[in-house]
Order: structure tokens, then sequence, then C-alpha cells
């Protein structure tokens, strides 16, 4: 098996002093490495509070793929039966969580509902206990693979068990997001204790692992000082400002075409940016969370892969006065937001530089 995968090409990771270009290049090419992690290195970043087990008893990687679309060529109308029964079976989550996640299993007792789900970030336990819901981030690493077939009691003595595999990755150029997986360790069973997924230390509705996941400061309800508690912050990352360029970029968000509502606490468009206008940008009604290269390339690292919407670059501006340029980076493609502005509002166009 090779461990090491390395390729070499321009990517768009903006490092900048601020946010205008300086008549440089507002890009810069370098090394992009891919790394297939040994299954020592992976045992050896596997978090702290979650401990593991091999049980022979669970399926494999390999076969909790396969069962996943078992029938789909012999059963009328498959996927249309699957999704009646899984509208059904959540119907309770949907309701308190709308579509921001995807549950993989479902455990009720007397007065407390519990799912096993996932979404962009990671993995999580969602809990609806007397009507009031509540979501926690579990912590896994991105080589955890988790079962989509879960035994129906998975919280039991104060322990959550998952089953899953220790599983090894890397990018394969040329079909972005289509990642060459591997187990590495199969058939194990992942436990960790309620008590540290539950833990908020600032009681501000995310438990502490998911604010250090995201650099939140989980001592604190309100980690930039706006007086808007991180939970309904739509900006929690940064204090808003109101000005010329956060409104160009608060322009610039709201025409990515993606809707998300204040109630969807676990729903936010990812961005990469130095620029503080982007960073102090009011985003109106969907969620955000804006990171400098410094943190995105840790995030990187931990996180799964198409984690960010969009790289910005510097702004540059044309002599004219009156027209800016924005480069920008996507996980298959880039260009420019071509951006006049006149009479006080903005106006835009994108042209593509490239498509993968």
């Amino acid at each position: 098996m090779k461990n090491l995968l390395f390729l070499l090409f321009p990517i768009c990771l903006f490092s900048q002093d601020n946010c205008f270009d300086d008549g440089q290049k507002h890009y810069r090419s370098g090394n992009f490495l891919f790394i297939k992690d040994t299954e020592e290195l992976i045992l050896f970043n596997n978090p702290k509070h979650i401990k593991f087990q091999e049980n022979k008893s669970n399926i494999s990687y390999q076969k909790d793929e396969i069962l996943e679309y078992t029938g789909y060529d012999t059963i009328p109308n498959f996927w249309e039966k699957r999704k009646a029964e899984y509208e059904k079976k959540y119907a309770e989550f949907n309701t308190y969580f709308s579509d921001q996640f995807k549950y993989i299993q479902l455990q009720k007792e007397k007065n407390i509902s519990y799912a096993i789900a996932e979404n962009r970030f990671g993995y999580w336990l969602l809990e609806i206990k007397n009507k009031t819901p509540k979501a926690y981030y579990i912590g896994f690493n991105k080589n955890t693979y988790i079962n989509k077939n879960q035994k129906e009691i998975f919280i039991k003595d104060n322990k959550l068990s998952i089953d899953g595999s220790f599983i090894a990755i890397a990018e394969s150029w040329g079909r972005p997001g289509h990642p060459e997986i591997e187990a590495v360790k199969d058939f194990l069973t992942f436990q960790i204790d309620l008590n540290d997924i539950k833990k908020d230390s600032d009681d501000d509705g995310y438990n502490d692992f998911f604010e250090n996941l995201i650099f939140l400061n989980p001592n604190s309800k309100d980690t930039d000082g706006d007086k808007i508690s991180d939970f309904e912050d739509l900006n929690p990352r940064y204090k808003s400002e109101n000005t010329k360029f956060t409104k160009l970029f608060e322009e610039i968000i709201e025409k990515d075409g993606y809707q998300n509502i204040q109630e969807n606490h676990y729903t936010f468009e990812t961005y990469e940016s130095d620029c503080e206008y982007f960073q102090k940008v009011n985003p109106g009604k969907r969620r955000v969370l804006i990171f400098p290269e410094e943190k995105a390339r840790k995030l990187n690292s931990d996180y799964k892969p198409g984690l960010f919407s969009t790289y910005y670059g510097r702004i540059k501006k044309d002599p004219d006065g009156k027209t800016f340029y924005i480069p920008y980076h996507e996980s298959s493609s880039g260009g420019k937001i071509i951006a006049v502005y006149e009479n006080g509002t903005w106006s835009l166009s994108t042209e593509r530089g490239y498509v993968i």
C-alpha cells in the first residue's frame, strides 16, 4: 500500500497582509500534499476521549457500503420506498432539526429520543428530551468511518457505542471530492462517555468539542464580543461592521445561492479569506464561518474533504476607480468576481478562469 501521494499543482491559497492587491500575484503556486495515512498514524491521532475495541460480530466497512445499495436493482421503487421509511422513522427529529443532518440510527426511551447523525462537520449525537432538542458533536477524526447499519441500542450506562472502522483516505487528482478509501482496521466499536460529549463549559448551546473544532471559545458564550451569543450569532467568529467593502462581500455571499435560516444552528457556509472586510460581514439570514489561511490549513488536516465552500483572494482595483476584481477558488473551478460600485451600490458578475 502506498502511504504517500504527492501532487504538484497551482492552488489559490491567498497569503496577504490586507484586503487589497499590492501589484503582485494575488495567488501563489505550491505543493499540495495528500497523505494516505498509515494504521499507526491513524491510531495515534484518534482523539483521546474515544475508546475502541474489536468486535468480530460487526460488519466490515466494505460490507456496510454494499448493504446500503442492496435491493435497488430488484425491489420496485426502491429509492422511493426507502425515502418514505426514512422520513417516517425520523419525523420527530426533522421537526426539530429540519434538514441539517443525515440520520443514521434511532433509539427511543420513555421521554428521550436519540439519533446518531452526520453533517458536513462530522458525526453527532442528537437528543430530544421533554421536547427540547440538543445536538452534540462527537469529535471523531477524518479517518473514522461510522457504519450506516448500527445496533438499535447505542446509548447504555451513560455511554455511546458506535460501530465502524478506521480508514485511510487519499484524494484523487482529477476527481476532486472522490477520495480513495481503504479500511485499515475493521470490525470496531467506538465508545464515548456521554459526559465528555455533553460538556458545554460556557452553556451557550454548542458543546466544547464543536467549539474547539470551529475555533470558537468554549469558555465564552460570545467569542467575538459583539453581545450576541455564539449559538445565535450568524457570524460567530468575527464582530460585524458596516463598510463599503463588507457590503461587497455580503453581496457575494447572497449570490452563492445557498440559503439557511437563523434557526438552523448547525448549518454554516464555510469560507477561507484573510481579508478583514470579508471576515466582518453581517450575513443576513445565513450562518457563516470564515477562516484565515492559518486556521484553514489546520482545518484541512482534521476535517473531511470538501468542508470549505470558496477561497477568496485580494481585491484588485481597476484604473477606472469603480471596478474591483476578487479571485476565487472552489473545489473544481475558479476565476474572479467583477464588482462595480456606482451610486452607493454594488453590481456583480463572475468570470470563470478555469474548470476541472
